[in-house]
């Protein structure tokens, strides 16, 4: 399993609804103490609780964070990547690859190198097998590997020697996406074949990996904290930390571990909680504006009469001021016009048309759709009052809150809104399964930088299109950048994919959220790129950490 496995075959779940983790149960065990002397001991507050399982390619159901910080630890790819120069990388100090792959004239062969060092945590050599192996297995559609899109690209694999990796894909792709599987890892062939991929009971290596090809082995998992010890045979750089201990905290209690100096680090600090983090003595906070950074934005239902029209979403868009929504967020946003985070400078079309707040304009427009003002009441042709309702998750209060504000500023207009909070699964099966909603508070982001990552949101019957939009135009042009090799081509394309679907308004792009984590002033090291997570970016970034004494 690679360290930066969420990046490259997450391209559709990288715009999947999240929320907010709903809150753990904090541990009643005390977290370990601090190792004085030269031993290191990285204790970190996660809000998530420790893997149930180990798999190296997951289900669907068994991903989630705490899984990839395990893998971050424990696993190691051919290539990595630059998240500051959004484009892949060779990084002597954690990648397999001796170089970037060498690619055939059609653009579909791809020729990695192994370095010579490369060895499992038992000290037995990783080879060209272990990749097959592992591809294999995880593209067969019975395993289920949430992944499993990057691997079926795949047409076949060849091992020309040991050290020489060929890959050919079924087809010519763009560049960036084309050797997306090469962040995925290999699996030990000599520890696993034979035993079942998919099988805890026959194969306990799902349950408790002994061999891996990072920087840490697993140490130890409970109920509690799931705990990684270095790798004797990690043939990159050293890590400072002799072991890096996650602790299962909720999120009322990760700051309070951290600023009595019961943990070095809280992964997620909750913007609630930003200001008491800022002055507390011993907490350092980051932020940092990523590529792959979490936006807000309103979903429309193409589907429901009212807001089949543009001119009604317009108006409805144009009631929002972007500036006001900041503060729901604790000051830790900016506003986003375009379709993609505003941190992913490459990508990003800056001169989108931006619906900028003018109640005026949103009155004529609604007039103009065919709806007039009673008194303070909307209501349609036929002298209907016109009603919203919004839904949002309640384990994400900051998207409560702009849903009560787009309550005020769309009666402003006359529609008479219902604001309604549901547990999280019962918003996700209404919102995603059911397709069952008017309006929806959504949060996307994550996952790859790349713009493909928009296809399944806006292709017509995509996986993530519940509001039911579709343009045979930026269907053709999301097939077109799917293989586009020209980058400057590439960038012209999606440049008029996100016009297109901003000029359509399926949905209001409303801000982009500010990653923020917390550490002990202690831990030096520290500097955020433009990744997402914190722990992944750039190349294992944690490898350059330490405590100061």
């Amino acid at each position: 399993m690679p360290k930066r496995w969420l990046f490259p075959w997450l391209t559709s779940l990288s715009i999947l609804l999240s929320a907010c983790t709903p809150d753990a149960r904090p541990s009643a065990q005390q977290p370990p103490s601090q190792t004085s002397g030269a031993v290191q001991i990285l204790r970190v507050a996660s809000l998530g609780a420790p893997p149930r399982n180990f798999h190296p390619y997951p289900e669907p159901q068994e991903y989630n964070q705490p899984l990839v910080d395990a893998w971050t630890l424990m696993g190691a790819g051919l290539i990595g990547v630059d998240y500051d120069k959004q484009d892949w990388v060779v990084d002597p100090r954690t990648d397999m690859a001796r170089e970037l792959p060498t690619v055939s004239n059609d653009g579909r062969t791809f020729t990695f190198i192994l370095r010579d060092d490369i060895k499992w945590s038992d000290g037995k050599p990783i080879v060209a097998d272990d990749f097959v192996f592992a591809f294999e297995n995880a593209r067969k559609e019975e395993n289920n590997f949430i992944g499993l899109d990057d691997l079926l690209r795949i047409e076949s694999v060849r091992t020309p020697t040991q050290r020489t990796l060929e890959v050919t894909l079924d087809q010519t792709y763009a560049r960036f996406i084309a050797v997306g599987f090469a962040t995925l890892g290999p699996v030990p062939k000599h520890i696993w074949e034979g035993k079942p991929w998919l099988d805890p009971q026959g194969n306990p290596e799902i349950l408790k990996p002994t061999v891996v090809n990072g920087p840490y082995v697993l140490k130890e998992v409970n109920a509690d904290h799931h705990a990684y010890t270095r790798n004797p045979n990690w043939w990159g750089k050293r890590p400072n930390f002799d072991e890096v201990t996650f602790l299962n905290a909720g999120p009322q209690t990760a700051l309070e571990l951290l600023k009595t100096r019961q943990a070095d680090w809280t992964q997620n600090v909750p913007p609630s909680q930003y200001a008491d983090a800022k002055v507390s003595g011993n907490v350092n906070v980051v932020e940092w504006t990523g590529a792959t950074g979490s936006y807000r934005l309103v979903l429309f239902n193409l589907q429901r009469p009212f807001l089949s029209d543009k001119r009604v979403r317009e108006a409805l868009s144009r009631a929002i001021n972007r500036q006001d929504l900041v503060q729901f967020e604790e000051g830790l946003a900016t506003p986003q016009f375009g379709l993609y985070p505003q941190g992913n400078t490459k990508w990003l079309n800056t001169s989108v048309e931006r619906y900028e707040f003018d109640l005026s304009r949103s009155r004529q427009l609604l007039q103009d759709a065919g709806y007039r003002l009673d008194g303070t009441t909307l209501r349609d042709a036929s002298g209907q009052p016109v009603k919203i309702e919004i839904i949002w998750p309640t384990t994400s209060q900051p998207r409560g809150k702009i849903a009560a504000y787009l309550q005020q500023q769309w009666k402003g207009l006359g529609v008479d809104v219902v604001v309604t909070g549901l547990e999280f699964a019962t918003f996700a099966d209404k919102y995603s399964r059911q397709r069952d909603y008017d309006v929806a508070m959504g949060t996307y982001g994550g996952g790859s930088f790349d713009p493909d990552t928009v296809k399944e949101q806006y292709r017509t019957n995509g996986t993530q299109n519940t509001g039911g939009y579709s343009n045979p135009r930026v269907d053709q042009l999301l097939e077109q950048g799917l293989v586009e090799q020209d980058e400057s081509r590439r960038k012209q394309i999606y440049d008029e994919i996100q016009r297109l679907v901003v000029d359509d308004l399926p949905s209001f792009q409303m801000v982009t959220l500010k990653g923020l984590t917390a550490f002990d002033r202690r831990v030096t090291g520290v500097s955020p790129g433009k990744g997402g997570d914190i722990l992944q970016q750039n190349n294992m970034q944690i490898l350059d950490w330490s405590l100061a004494q």
